[in-house]
């Protein structure tokens, strides 16, 4: 009898050191899966940042007020950078053509803006760094400031002195100023700094008003805009600036030094 029970308590002992090891081993496997899954779940929510539209992308854009002296701004919406820069082109600007050089003016009258958009790229391209696709928006002045809305004003000081216009008034101040081509950027920057809301709502306004513009801009296109535009006035870090490229006269008009062209090609890069 005492032998059947030291056998029973022989055999149990046995077991027991045998099980005893696996079942901590599955403990042990079972609690380091359960670790794994957290530290995944953590790495999951902590990779999934949220990228906001038109934060990642810039927009280049050929502006052309069709006139009888036609007006030229380059437009650069640097999503990444957080930068709008608007940079006046003047009319009498030689750009390269397939016999010669014409003027951006010339151009414009004798085959539209798209045909602008092509000799000016062609005149800054360079084997040595690629030119991102250039878009145009060609609009008469009173598309633009109805599009903008003609009530939005500006004040800004020029020659020493507070100047105040509406986005009406600015076609006919431009015009009786020598040095119109130069300040167009200038206030179409400050038109986009003080009215905000008005710069946001112009791609849908421009839309609206289809009927009246030349663009190879599509619907998709609008929309980026419209996207990069609501990212960039919300940012507290965005600059807005406007330049001029240097120039130099030439026969027929005035063409760009190297350090101009260098302006171009930063804005289209």
């Amino acid at each position: 009898m005492r032998s059947r029970i030291g056998t029973f308590w022989y055999s149990l002992l046995l077991t027991l050191l045998l099980l005893l090891p696996m079942m901590g081993a599955v403990l042990f496997f079972a609690n380091q899966r359960q670790n794994q899954n957290r530290v995944r779940q953590v790495a999951a929510g902590q990779g999934g940042i949220t990228v906001e539209q038109g934060a990642q992308t810039t927009h280049r854009l050929l502006l052309v007020v069709q006139q009888e002296r036609p007006g030229f701004v380059l437009l650069r919406m640097d999503g990444p950078a957080q930068q709008v820069t608007f940079c006046s082109l003047p009319g009498d600007l030689l750009v390269n053509a397939p016999v010669g050089t014409t003027t951006l003016a010339e151009c414009a009258a004798a085959a539209g803006p798209g045909r602008c958009v092509q000799l000016l790229s062609a005149t800054l391209a360079t084997g040595e760094t690629a030119l991102s696709p250039l878009h145009y928006l060609a609009a008469t002045p009173d598309c633009w400031a109805v599009s903008f809305g003609r009530t939005a004003g500006v004040r800004l000081v020029l020659d020493g002195q507070l100047t105040e216009l509406t986005a009406a008034g600015t076609a006919d101040f431009l015009a009786a100023r020598q040095d119109g081509d130069t300040l167009r950027a200038c206030l179409w920057e400050g038109f986009a700094r003080q009215n905000p809301e008005a710069l946001q709502a112009m791609p849908d306004a421009l839309r609206q008003n289809s009927a009246r513009t030349l663009t190879d801009l599509t619907a998709q296109d609008y929309t980026a805009l419209e996207e990069s535009l609501q990212y960039l006035c919300a940012q507290s870090a965005l600059t807005m600036d406007w330049i001029t490229p240097d120039t130099a006269p030439a026969p027929g008009g005035v063409q760009l030094t190297d350090t101009g062209t260098e302006t171009l090609r930063r804005l289209l890069q």
